[in-house]
């Protein structure tokens, strides 16, 4: 009896142990969780009055200065926008088309031509705020795989049906449909890396892609 009960008693004193040992990793865990929540919760609130119009896009002047706050820097870290600085990259984000959000069920057209840039990207992201998988592992298009026409102009074609020519699937997101809270399905990114001048001084106006909504189903 007293084997059995030194046994038991060695168990408890080895479980205690254990939870002494993992008490400061969950803790970090859960402090970490929450810091995150807390940040998805006031992004999704509001971007707040450092956020730029463009037309149907928008951008910040704060990204990648000296002086941003710690809102942006949070929405340029979830957001997977890994600026530097304004000088080397300027990004643009647009989730709705003439105040309607994008849908998966609908589908859309992008024009543009070369933008004032060493190098731009146009990217689908999911409501999650990550790539959306899709069979053909296609992202994005940039300025060194986008096919144009003859005048140099390109056309891309956003939706969740296989098109001709330059087709950005879209589908759903890898989270959750649950988890879902935002009023929009999708979200574009343009990237300009080392832009010019008209993007570094009036980012309000500087020529940018058309997008437009062609049908829904």
């Amino acid at each position: 009896m007293a084997q059995k009960q030194h046994s038991k008693n060695n168990k408890g004193v080895i479980t205690i142990i254990k939870l002494r040992t993992l008490r400061w990793p969950l803790a970090v865990l859960l402090s970490l969780a929450c810091s995150i929540l807390f940040l998805l919760v006031t992004l999704k609130a509001g971007l707040g009055n450092s956020f730029l119009r463009n037309g149907d896009w928008y951008t910040s002047e704060s990204i990648g200065a000296a002086d941003t706050d710690v809102i942006v820097t949070a929405m340029v870290a979830i957001s997977g926008l890994l600026g530097s600085t304004r000088d080397n990259s300027m990004y643009y984000r647009l989730n709705s088309v003439s105040g309607e959000p994008l849908r998966l069920n609908c589908r859309y057209r992008i024009e543009g031509h070369d933008y004032d840039a060493n190098w731009w990207s146009i990217t689908a992201y999911g409501w999650d705020y990550f790539l959306i998988p899709n069979e053909q592992k296609r992202y994005s298009f940039n300025n060194e795989n986008i096919k144009r026409g003859h005048d140099g102009r390109w056309v891309i074609h956003v939706g969740a049906r296989a098109e001709d020519g330059n087709w950005l699937p879209v589908g759903p997101s890898g989270a959750p449909a649950s988890e879902k809270s935002t009023n929009y399905d999708f979200d574009l990114l343009l990237r300009l890396y080392t832009p010019g001048d008209a993007y570094l001084q009036n980012p309000e106006s500087a020529p940018l892609p058309v997008v437009t909504l062609e049908s829904c189903s």
